[in-house]
């Protein structure tokens, strides 16, 4: 679900200009084997716009990777602080899945509420990243964090 979760996310982030002319990234930080094979999967299927989906994994954080979407997966969280920091108006969209990832810099946090995925949404975060979101993001989001 987290797949799909992150390709749906593309529908209501716009990308700044520079980050529509290449493949679209999408990089996973630290083991999530699952998480990567759909994505693959996803990958070999799907668009973003005009863009081919890539995707990359590394077990830390490497900050000479660019790209759109960073998910942390959640034994990765103090790293979080550093991506957002080197991704200021860089359009990079940081999701994470650890109950401190809005506060640490994140965009979105993943949880799980009565075994169903779900997301937290800090809108100044994302605009420290440079993204405008489409307004009814907002609405799908289960609690906004300021």
């Amino acid at each position: 679900m987290k797949a799909v979760f992150l390709y749906n996310f593309t529908r209501y982030f716009e990308w700044p200009e520079n980050k529509k002319l290449n493949n679209f990234v999408i990089y996973v930080v630290g083991k999530n084997e699952s998480l990567m094979s759909e994505l693959k999967n996803l990958a070999a299927k799907k668009k973003v716009g005009n863009q081919e989906i890539e995707i990359k994994n590394s077990p830390q954080f490497n900050s000479e990777i660019i790209s759109n979407i960073i998910y942390f997966s959640p034994n990765i969280i103090n790293p979080i602080v550093d991506a957002a920091s080197k991704n200021k108006k860089q359009g990079a969209l940081i999701v994470g899945e650890t109950p401190e990832s809005c506060n640490k810099g994140a965009s979105i946090n993943f949880v799980i509420i009565d075994n169903k995925l779900k997301f937290e949404y800090n809108e100044k975060a994302a605009e420290k990243a440079g993204l405008d979101t489409k307004e009814d993001f907002k609405a799908l989001a289960l609690k906004l964090i300021n």
